[in-house]
């Protein structure tokens, strides 16, 4: 089993003014692991509005209406997972039929450990995620990381600008060490989440409620995921895009998910114990 540092910790989180000893602030039992960043509870604006361009160009038709939902504390981790992480798994479960396409002799090349692993199904990050005690976020929760209380359209405020995140527009043309882009980061502290690798989550694909938009794909065939990667321009793909990848089923008849080497993960965890 995977080893991993963890402590039992208390907090109390305050409420308004005012608030007695006949209604104290609720108590988080907290499992902390490394490298995770604790989302606070509250609600926070999800999708986009007219107002952040051309509905069906630069605003997909899948992205309105916005909307605000309340979700409670979570945390998530504050970098993608790696390759080297992503090793543990495989070795500790002997998924060496499972390894990513551009791994070489079952292990990842020199040098790339700390990119992010991808090229995984959606099986593959669900079960890493279990097996690391935690599990994949839904669409709501990452996009809430992604993006603060306030709505902004990227991490770092309402207008894109190169040389923060990347994506295609840095023609590296291949992912970087996580954490690589300093201003790629949420206003809780999450890195890379406009750029480098898209991130499964564990949510349908469905219309947002108000949407009477009709696809095929909406229902339990198609997972999201969400935001940029190195082969996107960031300027089109904003943390409100959605991506939804369909079912396939392999030669061999099991069903797993189409992947691709711009398509990663990050894991999740309750708050609450």
């Amino acid at each position: 089993m995977m080893k991993l540092y963890t402590g039992l910790i208390t907090i109390v989180v305050l409420g308004s003014v005012g608030c007695s000893l006949l209604n104290p602030p609720p108590t988080y039992q907290l499992t902390l692991t490394p490298d995770m960043v604790l989302i606070p509870e509250g609600s926070f604006l999800m999708g986009s509005t007219e107002r952040d361009g051309r509905v069906g160009i630069e605003v997909g038709v899948d992205e309105i209406p916005q909307h605000r939902i309340y979700l409670p504390a979570f945390y998530i981790d504050r970098y993608e997972v790696t390759n080297r992480s992503y090793k543990a798994f495989v070795d500790e479960t002997g998924r060496s039929n499972k390894v990513p396409g551009y791994w070489q002799n079952g292990t990842y090349l020199p040098g790339s450990g700390k990119e992010p692993v991808s090229d995984t199904d959606w099986f593959d990050a669900a079960d890493y995620c279990g097996w690391a005690g935690k599990r994949l976020p839904t669409e709501a929760e990452w996009e809430k990381a992604a993006r603060g209380s306030d709505g902004r359209v990227w991490p770092w405020g309402d207008r894109f600008e190169t040389g923060r995140s990347n994506t295609a527009e840095e023609r590296h043309g291949w992912k970087r060490p996580v954490g690589s882009y300093g201003m790629d980061v949420s206003p809780y502290g999450v890195y890379d989440m406009e750029g480098n690798v898209k991130e499964w989550t564990s949510s349908w694909y469905e219309a947002y409620s108000g949407n009477t938009l009709k696809r095929v794909a909406f229902g339990k065939s198609f997972r999201v995921l969400k935001g940029g990667s190195y082969v996107e321009s960031g300027a089109m793909v904003r943390l409100a895009s959605r991506t939804a990848i369909m079912a396939t089923h392999d030669p061999e008849g099991n069903l797993t998910w189409h992947t691709d080497y711009s398509h990663g993960f990050r894991c999740a965890k309750n708050a609450r114990g």
